[in-house]
């Protein structure tokens, strides 16, 4: 499993966390012998880096596919990228309800400019199944301050600013033997 905090950066909720776990290898397999719970979790980090740069998820040019390689995992630390987020009820009444990461806007949806912009956006439902009926459907996160609401942070994401991202990436390095394979396609 990869433990993973994530930071809210803009809006009511800006400097709030939360947590979420990602399997990297184990549990359920495919046909193939391949842990599913990876393929989620690839497909999540892709996503990630796909909304943090910029990128069009079916842009398979050199350049784009340049961008998408990684080291290794400890590269996604400090990723920005634009989320929306759903609460999940507890299944033990000891503990409360918990934030997750529900999917990542990527580019092209109609709330990525305005999310990576800093503006806030009133909760919608989400574009995947539908909450279970114990989740009330416009719920505040369960990190909500209840007090007055904080003024929008008005930040630029961290990959946009020039020192993070220079304008024109380099040239693709040559997949190393025993690097992680799985996000340089």
């Amino acid at each position: 499993m990869l433990d993973c905090e994530f930071t809210v950066l803009a809006g009511p909720h800006a400097r709030r966390k939360f947590w979420q776990s990602f399997t990297v290898a184990g549990g359920k397999v495919d046909e193939q012998g391949v842990s599913i719970g990876w393929k989620i979790s690839k497909g999540m980090f892709r996503a990630m880096i796909d909304s943090a740069c910029g990128l069009d998820p079916k842009d398979m040019s050199e350049a784009a596919r340049a961008r998408r390689v990684l080291r290794g995992l400890a590269d996604l630390h400090g990723i920005t990228f634009a989320a929306k987020l759903r609460i999940e009820p507890a299944s033990d009444p000891r503990y409360g309800d918990s934030n997750r990461l529900d999917r990542v806007v990527l580019p092209g949806e109609p709330e990525y400019a305005r999310i990576m912009a800093g503006e806030a956006l009133p909760p919608a439902p989400s574009q995947r199944a539908p909450r279970p009926a114990s989740a009330p459907a416009a719920a505040a996160p369960v990190w909500a301050n209840t007090g007055a609401p904080r003024a929008p942070v008005a930040t630029a994401p961290a990959w946009a600013t020039p020192a993070a991202m220079p304008p024109a990436p380099p040239p693709a390095p040559a997949p190393l033997a025993n690097g992680p394979a799985w996000l340089n396609g």
